[in-house]
C-alpha cells in the first residue's frame, strides 16, 4: 500500500514528507466506527440473537393498575412468561392473536410491533 502525505510527519520513528511515497499502513482501510462499521454488522442497534425479555423495570410497571390498557403494556405482557423471544416469533405470535382476537389494539401492535420494540429497548422495559 502505497501512502501519499501532504505533510511531514514522524510517527513511531517512521517519517514520511510531502515529497516521498512510502510504503506502509493505509489508515484508510483500517476498520473504524461509523457508517462502515454498521454496513460489515449483520445485526442492527439493539438487535439481541438471543431474543427479548422482560428487565426488572419491564416488570415494574406491569405492576401498576391500567398498565396493560396500553399498546406498551399489553406488548410486555406478552413476555412475562420469563422466556426470551426474537422479533420475529414475536411477529408470528402476534400474527395469531390479531386472528383469535380480532381486536384493533391486536392489530396496532402488530403493525407496529418493531417500533414497539424499539421504545421498550430505549426506555429500559426489555432488553
Amino acid at each position: 500500500t502505497i501512502i501519499l502525505s501532504l505533510q511531514d510527519v514522524e510517527v513511531e520513528g517512521f517519517k514520511c514528507d510531502a515529497t516521498t511515497n512510502h510504503v506502509g499502513i493505509d489508515i484508510l482501510s483500517l476498520p473504524r466506527g461509523g457508517a462502515a462499521a454498521a454496513a460489515l454488522n449483520p445485526f442492527p442497534s439493539g438487535y439481541n440473537p438471543f431474543g427479548y425479555g422482560l428487565t426488572d423495570l419491564g416488570k415494574e410497571y406491569l405492576s401498576y393498575d391500567g398498565s396493560l390498557d396500553s399498546d406498551v403494556g399489553r406488548f410486555l405482557s406478552s413476555l412475562k412468561s420469563g422466556k426470551r423471544k426474537s422479533a420475529p416469533v414475536m411477529k408470528e405470535q402476534w400474527l395469531e392473536v390479531v386472528r383469535v382476537s380480532k381486536q384493533g389494539q391486536s392489530m396496532r401492535i402488530y403493525r407496529k410491533l418493531d417500533e414497539l420494540i424499539s421504545f421498550c429497548l430505549k426506555a429500559g422495559f426489555i432488553d
